[in-house]
């Protein structure tokens, strides 16, 4: 690539207006090969004289490491004049060398990520995952393009999600590896930084009503997508720290519909030794798929009323359209669920996306399977409401009422 090997001249160098950081080991400086005087995205390591720029991947050597490098490659041949057995070769060894970021760098290098998403294979994947742009950029995500994320050398680019704590610091970062038409391979496709880990979209931890807690940012995105705001990420399940929910009272935990996501139980158990108030979405709200963010993307994520743990049986059919004026069913001569509301009122209240029926238009359908189908592809293609159906034939009602443990 045009932006690897590069040398840092003297005068650039003086142009770059650098800067001491990480205590003397690294001065930080505007890039001369982009071009940016926004930010200074060039890290130099003072020992090496090794440079990366966090925004356009450029990187090499500064021209005083490498007039040091020849001058101690010159001496070594000159002490070994033997063939075969050169010296060691810094120069080879350190371009292996993995860029990093300090700590403190962060807030600034997701700052040069978060301008770099729109229009980039990131943005691209986030379409194909089902979520906005404008959604994304409004919870710190970012694109690292190839050759820019503090790791080691890919080449592929990252989607970038923030780790914050509750007091609002950058303190890592995530990259899940997009950026090609090739498969990315499965053990390629995730990394953090080193150090300590936060929690995506930090600012949920503040406010009302109950809390959902997922493993990951997708599935995290994926909830505030559905509507529930006030979703974090652990970015795994050991990431939790209960010091971060004193103000949390309810919290429902969708966590992944495997293995892995069985660990839930513990953190409810801790949770309800905390005092705090503790649901789950059941499998079921993810319609056979392994997590919410793969139910987002094939339209069926379905987050209604949650059983709490150790709950029996979810409210009947008739209990919810009391309660609430509606309800979530499942119809066996439809094959599909669908909305029973009270009355037109209840209607407009119930959740986008499902054919809704107001207990007016099933008395109006009656006892015939066919009318129904027939009923339903016009309010599936066209919505509207039944006013009258020709009775030509009689058949048992087969709206099943059997609520979804959502």
């Amino acid at each position: 690539m045009a932006n690897e090997n590069l040398t840092l001249t003297q005068a650039q160098l003086a142009t770059c207006k650098p800067v001491p950081g990480e205590g003397g080991k690294a001065l930080r400086a505007y890039c001369p090969f982009h071009g940016s005087d926004n930010q200074r995205s060039l890290r130099i390591d003072t020992a090496t004289g090794r440079f990366n720029c966090f925004a356009c991947g450029a990187w090499g050597y500064t021209e005083e490491a490498r007039e040091r490098w020849a001058a101690d490659r010159q001496a070594e041949r000159a002490s070994n004049p033997k063939p075969g057995l050169a010296g060691p070769k810094p120069l080879a060894a350190e371009r292996e060398a993995a860029p990093t970021a300090a700590r403190s760098d962060l807030p600034e290098l997701l700052a040069t990520y978060q301008a770099a998403l729109p229009g980039t294979w990131g943005a691209k994947y986030l379409e194909h995952r089902k979520i906005p742009l404008g959604l994304a950029q409004q919870y710190g995500v970012g694109y690292a393009a190839a050759g820019t994320w503090p790791g080691r050398p890919w080449k592929w680019g990252r989607l970038v999600f923030p780790h914050t704590e509750p007091g609002g610091e950058v303190v890592n970062l995530y990259g899940r590896a997009v950026g090609s038409n090739e498969k990315v391979p499965k053990k390629l496709r995730h990394d953090h930084l080193p150090g300590t880990k936060g929690v995506f979209n930090v600012r949920a931890l503040h406010g009302e009503g109950p809390l959902f807690v997922c493993e990951g940012a997708f599935d995290a995105m994926a909830l505030i997508a559905a509507g529930h705001v006030r979703t974090v990420a652990l970015f795994g399940v050991d990431g939790w720290r209960w010091s971060w929910a004193r103000e949390v009272r309810e919290i429902v935990f969708a966590m992944d519909a495997d293995k892995a996501g069985e660990s839930w139980r513990e953190l409810a158990r801790q949770a309800v030794l905390r005092g705090k108030q503790v649901a789950y979405l059941s499998p079921e709200a993810y319609g056979g798929h392994k997590d919410a963010s793969e139910a987002w993307q094939a339209g069926v994520l379905r987050v209604g009323a949650w059983p709490k743990p150790g709950e029996p049986e979810p409210e009947s059919a008739d209990a919810l359209i009391k309660r609430q004026g509606w309800a979530l069913i499942e119809s066996t001569v439809l094959g599909e669920q669908v909305v029973l509301a009270a009355d037109t009122e209840a209607a407009r209240q119930a959740p986008a996306g499902f054919a809704i029926y107001t207990m007016e238009e099933v008395g109006r359908i009656g006892d015939n399977p066919a009318a129904l189908r027939a009923v339903h592809r016009f309010k599936r293609l066209m919505g509207g409401t039944v006013t009258g159906v020709r009775q030509e034939q009689k058949e048992a009602p087969q709206l099943e009422q059997e609520v979804l443990a959502l």
